[in-house]
């Protein structure tokens, strides 16, 4: 579904959302507070952290090495450790793929009953992604670092596509144009 397919009123809602969840109180708080604690982090795990894909390898290792089980890491996923890990991983996607920075300021998180940061192409590059079903009227592909960081202690064949990685969900971003060649 395209864009040309809404209606005026439709196109000014998922705007007025996208706003939202860009420009808000919360986000900006969050992002510093990841920021300033990111040099404490880098100290306690040691490790060469240049915002690079290939940085995602050793993320993985870290996170794989500290947390024993899903589980054990939802009970952390609040904890310091783990949301400057969150901040790093979407960082790397916004140097990469252009994305940007994004809450449910009312808490009411799209893939889980609180609200944690996600990271999505801005607006203006909607018309790049198109849903394939024809279902969804904003197919830009949205990567909640947190869930993405606990996929990494499942089993290859347990996530939600087989064998991917940190690394290779920086691979989300193709466009449509993309996916046909041009």
């Amino acid at each position: 579904m395209s864009r040309g397919n809404w209606s005026a009123k439709d196109i000014r809602e998922a705007r007025e959302l996208d706003v939202l969840r860009s420009e808000n109180d919360v986000l900006p708080l969050w992002l510093r507070e990841q920021q300033s604690r990111f040099s404490t982090w880098v100290q306690d795990i040691g490790g060469p952290w240049d915002f690079s894909p290939e940085s995602l390898d050793l993320l993985e290792d870290v996170v794989r090495e500290r947390f024993r089980s899903a589980e054990e890491f939802r009970e952390q996923e609040d904890e310091a450790f783990l949301q400057v890990a969150a901040w790093y991983l979407g960082e790397v996607h916004n140097h990469y793929r252009g994305t940007q920075w994004q809450i449910h300021p009312d808490g009411k998180g799209h893939f889980r009953w609180k609200s944690y940061p996600f990271v999505i192409p801005p607006w203006d590059r909607l018309d790049d992604y198109e849903d394939e079903d024809g279902i969804e009227y904003d197919a830009r592909p949205t990567v909640d670092p947190l869930s993405s960081l606990r996929l990494v202690l499942l089993e290859p064949y347990e996530r939600p596509y087989p064998g991917q990685t940190l690394r290779s969900e920086l691979d989300a971003y193709e466009t449509k144009t993309e996916n046909r060649g041009g």
